[in-house]
């Protein structure tokens, strides 16, 4: 039985990210992300969409931590300042949802955004500026027991 995978959609092909178009990664090597459909029962999301944000969309950062924008100290901003945080939150929430149905044994989540990013995160100035931080997405999976990794580490 194949082991189960839970990945950003636009890591896949799939045209969903802020730009209406795929991950360059997949660009690069799309015969590397394809691969995953044989080795894996592969599932892809995209926390944004499933908030019900449009495809394009203003880019957003978080104006804090992730846990304060959970707690509702913090924000998540489009470039335009929209508050776009209750879409964050809703599209974190089913995208956790459907893991607690899937439970993936991994799940591959796009770096740098503020959906998806693991480890890594802009800092809120639209600068290009990364700080350590997780997306609102990763950070509710994580804190619920998800093994959640972005596309620059190796899964075994």
């Amino acid at each position: 039985m194949k082991k189960k995978l839970m990945i950003s959609a636009c890591l896949l092909g799939y045209q969903c990210n802020y730009k209406n178009q795929c991950d360059k990664v997949y660009k690069e090597t799309p015969s590397k992300w394809n691969q995953l459909f044989d080795d894996f029962e592969v599932l892809p999301v995209c926390p944004e969409q499933l908030g019900g944000m449009t495809t394009p969309r203003i880019p957003s950062e978080l104006t804090g931590s992730v846990s304060d924008v959970f707690s509702g100290k913090e924000k998540v901003i489009s470039q335009t300042g929209q508050d776009v945080t209750d879409n964050f939150l809703k599209g974190a929430n089913e995208v956790l949802r459907i893991a607690k149905i899937f439970k993936p044994d991994y799940i591959i989540l796009k770096s740098k955004s503020p959906s998806c990013g693991s480890g890594k995160i802009y800092d809120g100035s639209f600068t290009g500026k990364l700080i350590e931080g997780y997306g609102v997405t990763a950070w509710i999976l994580k804190e619920n027991g998800f093994n959640v990794k972005d596309e620059l580490q190796e899964i075994s």
